[in-house]
């Protein structure tokens, strides 16, 4: 659908990179960077899930601003000026990457999580279509719903909810709770999908607009655990 769309509109795709890992790495980011560059593309569409949307936009930081050291625009509020033109089209219904200002990147060299966090990480749109989840499997539906039934609990729980958060993350939670069991009984329902995808969509807003909370705090504080726990059987 995203071929034919850009095909109809008289738009190029000039290059496709279809070899996306979960939790994405630099070495990816420099990799994609690079055909960019080659290629003289002017712009970037993520087809994919929350890895495939990060790296995108890891990516967008790179040819946006140069080099190819994608660590050194880590933490928040580095990047001061506009990136290129991007767009998204989920394909999953669990992260809200398509509306969050943040981006997660692996340093497998490091071990570490590097985090990116700008408004300018915002893609300039993004496309909600059930049609691009139809194709997933019943595991990772489920899982992916839970993530957006996270986010919103967290949003709606936290100590910066507010009222604009309250009402997507309260909208989410209905959305997930009425759908996604209709869903994993027939998982080619195009409206049970299109209120999921809208459910990851409103939790990405929600959680955006209040942060998050104690579960990714936790994972946060684990994933720091192992990274220093590695570190020190790579000494000893």
């Amino acid at each position: 659908p995203v071929v034919a769309a850009c095909e109809e509109s008289g738009l190029e795709i000039i290059s496709i990179y279809d070899d996306v890992p979960p939790d994405s790495s630099t070495d990816v980011v420099r990799d994609i960077a690079g055909i960019y560059r080659s290629e003289k593309c002017d712009s970037i569409i993520a087809v994919g899930g929350g890895s495939a949307i990060d790296t995108a936009k890891a990516v967008n930081i790179l040819v946006s601003e140069g080099g190819d050291d994608i660590a050194a625009y880590s933490g928040a509020g580095v990047i001061k000026h506009p990136l290129k033109p991007f767009l998204v089209v989920p394909t999953t219904a669990g992260t809200g990457s398509e509306v969050t200002s943040v981006a997660v990147i692996t340093d497998t060299t490091k071990s570490v999580k590097l985090p990116f966090t700008s408004s300018f990480l915002l893609p300039n749109a993004a496309v909600i279509d059930p049609r691009m989840t139809l194709t997933l499997p019943p595991h990772i539906t489920a899982a992916t719903a839970m993530d957006a039934m996270t986010h919103a609990t967290e949003a709606f729980t936290c100590m910066a909810k507010n009222p604009l958060s309250d009402a997507y993350a309260t909208a989410a939670i209905k959305k997930i709770s009425t759908s996604l069991l209709q869903v994993m009984d027939n998982p080619k329902d195009s409206d049970g999908r299109l209120e999921l995808a809208q459910a990851s969509t409103m939790a990405g807003i929600a959680f955006s607009n209040s942060m998050v909370g104690l579960v990714h705090a936790l994972g946060h504080a684990r994933s720091e655990e192992r990274r220093v726990g590695k570190e020190c059987r790579s000494r000893w």
